[in-house]
């Protein structure tokens, strides 16, 4: 029997996204409507960004630069 628990890559469970500062605001790129920017505690694992309207997160990487 195979043993399923070794990976040959590491598994990153938080991945380091580019945090903003706390007053910015963003524009969801799917509805143009205004997005949430979620608080960088450590036991969240989502992007920053999140647009209640179409329910999808966003990260700084995400953007257009």
């Amino acid at each position: 029997m195979e043993n399923n628990r070794n990976t040959e890559q590491s598994v990153k469970f938080r991945p380091d996204y580019t945090w903003p500062e706390s007053n910015a605001k963003r524009d969801c790129p799917k509805c143009e409507k205004p997005m949430q920017l979620q608080e960088n505690l450590r036991d969240y694992y989502g992007k920053p960004w999140w647009c209640h309207f179409c329910q999808w997160q966003f990260s700084e990487e995400d953007f257009p630069k």
